[in-house]
């Protein structure tokens, strides 16, 4: 039988594109080789990939340098449809071709790499298989070297060419104007066969049987060595350990065994192992210690040869765990933190384009705020959004600007956090005077500024006359108020103040995380809408374990900037329910 040689023209991986169009245009994807990606756009395919340029072919050639048959059969396999190119690659094919015993090694560079493709028979590969070649003078015209390939075409046959005297593969895509397109898997990569005119010496041609048996994927011999994505170095023993890698060619199954070390220093090894997994991958929580964890690709249908992956160490801590958190395509940082079991964390706020925030929550849909403990199992946290506002964001910095509000004063985050949102100003000069009473046209202005803010991120007002009637006319237009108070400087209730904050945001702002059912709350009427409301939003809780409201008494400024700042940052709001 005899070998052809399998140079390409350049010993290179780099492709030149040229300003000639592809023959044929696909929607690509990615599959895996080896762990490494590459497009599905057979199309596109080059003998210097990098999924699989470095792959050796014989003992002393590489793909790169002399894979162009080979990636040529490959092309037209798939461009024949008897394959998937999710499937099939040049190094899949590569590899079941060796196997055969189909490429030669040798340690004589001139002996080497040589592909005996006649063997490529409708018995070894019923579904893509070799038919006959044909030679000729490289001096022949390019008309009589295009009519012969119309001929092997039109008969459906699916063509190789002979170029630069038979050292370089190139595979027909289809003729035209007097040409032929290429699929040139070449690093030059040229697109009409007339580039080639005086080089080409022959034709090799091969059939495609759609319903010919597959003897190729799946028979390559070792499956490729799994890459594993990098896992974190210490874990709560608490803790489900998520472990994930790409695919491999030539694999049934993945296998993941843990190793823990021991006291003398040695590994027990397959202290935890499981069988026929997916990747991603869950391990259960594991006792203290350290270990070793490896992801093993299996192939079963070649007396299940395996590869092992390179191994992840880790230490797993007592009484510890990972929150982790899921922004549901916003932002946060940090994405995960590591903490002490039952103890109280601080929760990152995320960040999203065109949303606003609503809080965390666990996978049993239950939101957590700031006096959540942490649990004792490691778990997720996702984030949730409304699309109606663009939600708070701190816009200044807190530097002492109010001298009346001292730092032990039960109030004083609260009054920091709603200066540094932009929410409350100061009274006179650098003073707040948090034990003010709240007026009726300072809670129209709040909730004014609230609503803007939140829908727009702008909470600003123009000058008008009196100043706070370009408040009033907003709070009308957006149904926060009906009507301008008619002593505006009139001191309000908790009830009052109640009725007009609840408006301050629209309905999906303030989801009910609370169950207070009608009457629960003891000095409220069923009939008071928005004090339930606040209630079961987490705004307001009452001033006892009975949920107490009083509703009738007055509301100073610093109990104020408590509850806007609970509107504006979920991760405050109070949990409780009423009975």
């Amino acid at each position: 039988m005899k070998q052809k040689r399998l140079f390409s023209c350049l010993l290179a991986l780099l492709m030149l594109l040229t300003v000639t169009p592809a023959p044929v245009a696909l929607a690509a994807g990615t599959a895996y080789y080896n762990g490494k990606p590459y497009s599905t756009d057979y199309t596109t395919w080059r003998q210097g990939d990098s999924a699989w340029g470095d792959t050796p072919l014989g003992d002393l050639h590489t793909m790169a340098g002399s894979g162009c048959l080979v990636t040529s059969i490959a092309i037209l396999m798939c461009h024949s449809k008897a394959y998937d190119p999710a499937d099939l690659n040049p190094g899949v094919y590569r590899d079941w071709l060796d196997s055969k015993g189909y490429i030669s090694h040798s340690s004589d560079r001139s002996k080497d790499a040589l592909l005996s493709f006649g063997l490529i028979t409708k018995y070894s590969s019923p579904r893509f298989y070799f038919v006959n070649q044909t030679f000729f003078p490289v001096s022949t015209p390019l008309d009589n070297v295009v009519a012969q390939i119309n001929d092997l075409l039109a008969s459906g046959y699916y063509v190789i060419a002979r170029v630069k005297n038979s050292g370089h593969f190139v595979p027909i895509a289809k003729t035209t104007d007097g040409d032929a397109l290429l699929y040139d898997p070449g690093y030059a990569s040229k697109k009409l066969l007339s580039e080639y005119n005086g080089t080409i010496g022959g034709l090799i041609y091969f059939k495609a049987d759609l319903a010919g048996k597959d003897t190729i994927l799946g028979q390559t011999g070792k499956p490729g060595t799994p890459v594993v994505s990098p896992i974190a170095d210490t874990f709560g023993d608490h803790d489900p350990i998520s472990v994930s890698w790409g695919k491999t060619n030539n694999t049934t199954h993945y296998n993941v065994y843990v190793d823990m070390k021991q006291a003398n220093g040695t590994w027990k090894d397959n202290y935890r192992y499981y069988f026929y997994t997916n990747s991603p991958f869950t391990v259960d929580p594991l006792p203290p210690g350290q270990y070793r964890l490896k992801v093993q690709s299996t192939n079963a249908n070649n007396n299940y040869a395996y590869s092992n992956s390179e191994y992840q160490y880790f230490t797993v801590k007592s009484g510890y765990l990972t929150i982790t958190y899921d922004p549901a395509g916003g932002a946060v940082s940090p994405t995960s933190q590591f903490v002490k079991a039952n103890s109280i964390y601080n929760l990152p706020t995320p960040t999203k384009s065109g949303a606003a925030f609503l809080g965390w929550y666990t996978k049993d849909g239950k939101m957590v705020n700031y006096e959540t403990s942490a649990g004792s199992d490691g778990h997720t946290l996702t984030a949730r959004w409304a699309s109606s506002g663009v939600g708070f964001k701190k816009q200044n910095t807190y530097q002492n600007e109010y001298i009346d509000v001292p730092k032990t004063a039960w109030y004083y985050d609260n009054v920091v956090a709603s200066y540094e949102y932009g929410l409350m100003n100061g009274m006179d000069g650098r003073k707040f005077a948090p034990q003010d009473q709240i007026t009726s046209i300072q809670a129209i202005t709040l909730a004014a500024r609230m609503r803007k803010l939140y829908l727009t991120g702008n909470g600003s007002f123009p000058s008008s006359t009196p100043w706070y009637k370009a408040y009033t006319d907003y709070a009308i237009s957006q149904g926060i108020i009906s009507s301008v108070p008619s002593n505006p400087n009139l001191p309000l209730t908790r009830q009052e103040f109640a009725n007009i904050i609840a408006n301050a945001l629209p309905a999906d702002a303030l989801p009910e995380i609370n169950s207070v059912p009608y009457g629960s709350i003891p000095d409220v009427y069923r009939s008071d809408e928005a004090i339930h409301k606040l209630y079961r939003a987490g705004i307001f809780a009452g001033i006892d374990a009975a949920g107490t409201f009083r509703p009738n008494a007055s509301i100073t400024r610093a109990e104020v900037a408590s509850v806007v700042v609970r509107m504006a940052d979920p991760n405050l709001r109070e949990r409780f329910s009423l009975s």
